[in-house]
């Protein structure tokens, strides 16, 4: 404090003043410096609180952490013990998964030791088959040799010469019928079903293990079983009936083989019942097949024997009606010419000499005329006595079915262009050419051995009656020469008039267009 200020003071107020003011302002001194203390403390205590509050809030925010950790990993806990549960099933279902392999791995044993038992009796089955092979190489050559002599005897009695219904083994192979008639067939397919259905109504048609559990319950355990039955059933016989009754020859084998191929697909896809059919069934199924196939063969075949009898029927009426006529007309020239030669001859009395040159001259012609109408006679009468004199002819049809196609046939008739142009008729859209016309004193013997000789070109070799041959002019030619002995007159080119000018008139329009 200022000492001029003091002095000052001292003179105005006095000492005493003076002395409790310095007391005062000692004490207000002490006051502001212990205020300064507090202030200073209150300060350092409100850092202190600052530095606290940041910490707590620090402290927070890691107790937030803390807490999202804490229900993070209570929810991986979670998500664990759920992984954990789903792991029990999974070893569960492993360990029954083991346990059926155990069980299947002992099945296996036993069919191992059942295929080394059936592999030895193969062994044994092979050599057995090896030695009938040799015995049945040894009867077919036998057979061969029968055929050979079956088709010379059958050549020489056959009336209408169809040797070519019998065919040569190993290139159009006929099947060997079972039985006679398709009414037999109708009654061994009648027979197979009866056994069907006999396998079926005893439940021996699929069969299952008793030891397969689906439920608890036996009962409901049953029905689920014979339900599967059922099914496998149904699809499996009407799938077989759908394809037995398509078959044909061209997939006679591959229907076999879809057989057994649906009876696999219908055991595996009911594998885990472990539901089978019984070979008996499939083995049943198979000679269904083959009967049935056996059965529509047989049939056509008969459709076309009748087919085939009743255009022979109609053939040998025309034929007959043909050889009356031709008798008939035969003796009406010879009663004619017989009439006309007795009235010359009594006429001949009556004329001058000049006159009876020219008698003479005229009777001497009916005498050649009715000659001539006797011999036509005896020559129709003898055709109609000898049904196997005729005519073999060989034609073509380039327009409808082109060339080197050939059909070789016999007609007994006295006209044999006749039966050419019936077949020509407007089942074709152009008529046939004739290459020859052979007459032989036994037709159906050269037809048969034509046909014989040409059995693997035939254009259909299923229908042995379709006498339509692919092959050349000149093999046909030389081949009657050689069955015949003698040479025969064959025209070597086709006319096929209208063919060739309808090619040119469509020719003509397709240039003018």
């Amino acid at each position: 404090m200022d000492l001029s200020f003091i002095i000052a003071l001292i003179a105005v107020t006095g000492l005493s003043v003076v002395i409790t003011y310095f007391l005062t302002n000692k004490k207000a001194n002490s006051k502001l410096e212990e205020y300064k203390t507090i202030d200073d403390a209150i300060n350092s205590a409100s850092k202190n609180k600052t530095a606290l509050e940041s910490e707590v809030k620090a402290q927070e925010e890691n107790l937030e952490t803390t807490k999202k950790k804490v229900l993070d990993l209570e929810s991986e806990v979670k998500a664990q013990e759920e992984n954990l549960e789903t792991t029990k099933k999974k070893m569960l279902d492993l360990e029954n998964q083991l346990q059926a392999l155990d069980n299947e791995t002992k099945e296996l044993q036993s069919l191992k030791e059942n295929s080394d038992q059936i592999s030895s009796d193969l062994i044994k089955n092979k050599e057995d088959l090896d030695n009938n092979k040799i015995k049945i190489s040894e009867i077919k050559k036998e057979i061969k040799s029968k055929n050979e002599d079956l088709y010379n005897i059958l050549s020489k009695i056959d009336i209408y010469g169809r040797i070519d219904e019998f065919v040569d083994n190993g290139h159009y192979e006929t099947p060997q019928y079972l039985f006679e008639t398709s009414e037999r067939f109708a009654e061994e397919i009648k027979r197979i079903r009866e056994f069907q259905k006999d396998l079926i109504k005893n439940k021996n048609a699929i069969t299952y293990p008793e030891t397969v559990v689906v439920s608890e319950n036996k009962s409901h355990n049953k029905k689920i079983l014979d339900g599967q039955v059922r099914l496998m059933l149904n699809a499996f016989n009407m799938e077989c009936d759908s394809l037995i009754g398509k078959v044909k020859p061209s997939t006679f084998s591959r229907t076999l083989e879809r057989i057994e191929k649906l009876a696999n697909n219908l055991e595996k896809s009911a594998a885990t019942l472990r539901c089978g059919f019984n070979l008996e069934y499939i083995k049943s199924k198979y000679e269904e097949c083959k009967i049935q196939y056996q059965y529509t063969l047989k049939k056509q075949e008969e459709q076309e024997e009748q087919r085939l009898i009743r255009e022979q029927i109609r053939e040998e009426q025309k034929a007959i009606k043909e050889y009356e006529r031709a008798v008939a007309k035969a003796e009406k020239e010879e009663r004619m010419y017989r009439e006309m030669l007795a009235k010359a001859k009594e006429e001949l009395s009556k004329v001058s000499d000049d006159e009876r040159i020219v008698a003479e001259q005229r009777i001497k012609d009916l005498e050649q005329q009715l000659a001539e109408a006797e011999v036509k006679e005896e020559r129709a009468k003898s055709m109609a006595e000898q049904t196997r004199k005729g005519h073999v002819y060989v034609i073509s049809n380039i327009g409808s079915f082109g060339e080197n196609v050939y059909k070789i046939g016999l007609t007994r008739r006295l006209e044999p262009m006749d039966r050419v142009k019936e077949l020509g008729d407007a089942s074709v859209p152009f008529s046939f050419d004739v290459h020859a016309m052979i007459y032989v004193d036994d037709a159906p013997a050269l037809e048969s051995a034509l046909h014989r000789e040409f059995t693997k070109v035939r254009v259909n070799a299923v229908n042995l009656r379709k006498e339509f041959f692919c092959t050349d002019l000149q093999s046909i030619k030389a081949a009657v020469e050689k069955i015949s002995g003698s040479e025969a007159d064959f025209k070597m080119t086709a006319a096929a008039e209208d063919y060739y000018e309808t090619r040119r008139l469509q020719s003509v329009d397709i240039k003018a267009a």
